[in-house]
C-alpha cells in the first residue's frame, strides 16, 4: 500500500500532525467553557423565573401598575436615558481623541445610543461593541482604536459599579454580617487598578494585540485625561441611578437617591455576572428583594422591579428611533455631497 501522507521521518510532517492534534484538542476547552457558562445562565434564569412566578403577588402588583404616571415614565425617563447616552458619548469622544481618532460628534452619539440600547439585552452587555462595527462600516473609525478605547471604558465601568456597590454596602445597605468584607473588596479594587496599569505599561505582544495595547496605553497614559474620564464614568452611572429614580417615582415608589444608587449598582452587577441576556429574571428578583429590604410592601416592591424593566424597553424603542434618524441623516448627507 502506498502511503500518501507525511513521511514519519519528516519533521515537518510530524510537526503538522502534532499541531493538528493540538488544534483538535484545543477546541475542547473552548466548547466546554461555552457549555458550562451556557448551563449556568440557563439554570440561573430558570430559577429566577420560577421564583418570580411563585412569589410575585400578581393581582396586587397589577393594581400598582395601573396607577403608574405614564407621562413621568415616558417623558422623564426617556429624557434621562438620552442624557445618559450623551454623557457616554462625551467619554468615548475624549478617549478616541487620545488615539488621534476624530469622529463627527453626531455620528459618535448616534452609534453610542443605538449600541447602548441593544446592549441591555445581550450577555455582559457585549452589544455595546456594535458602535465600533457601525462606525467602522461607515469608514469613520478603525477597529484597533475603537476596541482599545472600549476596553478602557469597560474597565472603568466595572470598577465604578463595584466601588459604588461596596460603598452602598457600608452605608445604605445593611446586609453584610461582617462589614470588613466590603473594605477588603475596596482595597482589592485599588490594588487591581494599579496592577492593571502596571501590566498595561509593561506587557509586550505581537501583531494586532500589540496595536490594541498601544491604543489602550494612549487612552490611559495621560493622568488628567484618565481622571476626567473616571469622573465622567461616575456621572454616567449617577445618571443611570437618576433614571431608575424617575421610573420608580412614576410608580409611586419614593426612594432616596443614595438608596437608588445602591439598588442600581447591586442589580447591575447581578445582571452582568449572571451572564443572562439583559439579566432577565434575576434583575427583577434582585430588585424586588432589595426594595423590600428598604421597607416597601411586597406588592409595590415587585411592581417596582417590573417598572425598572420597562426602562430597558423604552431604551430599545429610543435606540430604534435613533437608528432610523441616523440613516435619514446619512442619506441626506449623500444627497448633498452629489
Amino acid at each position: 500500500m502506498i502511503d500518501c501522507g507525511h513521511d514519519s521521518r519528516d519533521p515537518a510532517g510530524q510537526a503538522g500532525s502534532v499541531s493538528a492534534r493540538n488544534g483538535a484538542t484545543g477546541k475542547r476547552p473552548g466548547i466546554r467553557h461555552r457549555v458550562l457558562t451556557g448551563s449556568f445562565s440557563v439554570i440561573v434564569f430558570a430559577a429566577s423565573v420560577w421564583y418570580i412566578w411563585r412569589t410575585f403577588q400578581w393581582r396586587e402588583l397589577g393594581q400598582v401598575l395601573r396607577d403608574v404616571n405614564l407621562t413621568c415614565l415616558v417623558a422623564g425617563g426617556g429624557a434621562s436615558i438620552v442624557v445618559y447616552w450623551m454623557i457616554r458619548t462625551l467619554r468615548w469622544h475624549i478617549l478616541l481623541r487620545r488615539t488621534d481618532t476624530h469622529v463627527p460628534l453626531l455620528d459618535l452619539y448616534m452609534g453610542t445610543a443605538v449600541s447602548l440600547s441593544l446592549a441591555l439585552f445581550t450577555p455582559l452587555r457585549s452589544g455595546e461593541m456594535l458602535k465600533i462595527e457601525l462606525l467602522k462600516k461607515y469608514g469613520m473609525i478603525q477597529r484597533s482604536p475603537g476596541y482599545g478605547s472600549f476596553l478602557v471604558e469597560r474597565a472603568l465601568d466595572l470598577a465604578t459599579l463595584m466601588t459604588v456597590a461596596c460603598v452602598s454596602l457600608l452605608t445604605s445597605l445593611n446586609i453584610l454580617s461582617n462589614r470588613i468584607l466590603a473594605y477588603y473588596i475596596l482595597g482589592g479594587l485599588v490594588l487591581a487598578g494599579v496592577a492593571g496599569l502596571i501590566v498595561l505599561t509593561k506587557l509586550r505582544l505581537k501583531g494586532r494585540p500589540q496595536q490594541l495595547l498601544e491604543h489602550m496605553r494612549q487612552c490611559t497614559g495621560n493622568v488628567p485625561t484618565l481622571v476626567l474620564v473616571a469622573a465622567i464614568t461616575c456621572v454616567s452611572w449617577a445618571a443611570v441611578a437618576f433614571t431608575w429614580h424617575i421610573f420608580l417615582y412614576s410608580a409611586g415608589i419614593h426612594l432616596g437617591f443614595a438608596k437608588t444608587l445602591a439598588l442600581m449598582s447591586i442589580v447591575a452587577l447581578i445582571s452582568i455576572l449572571s451572564l443572562i441576556p439583559g439579566g432577565l429574571g434575576i434583575s427583577e428578583a434582585g430588585a424586588s428583594q432589595l426594595l423590600i429590604h428598604f421597607g416597601f410592601a411586597v406588592a409595590p416592591a415587585q411592581a417596582g422591579s417590573l417598572i425598572l424593566r420597562s426602562s430597558s424597553l423604552l431604551a430599545i424603542a429610543l435606540g430604534a428611533g435613533h437608528l432610523g434618524l441616523w440613516k435619514w441623516v446619512r442619506s441626506r448627507r449623500r444627497q448633498h455631497s452629489r
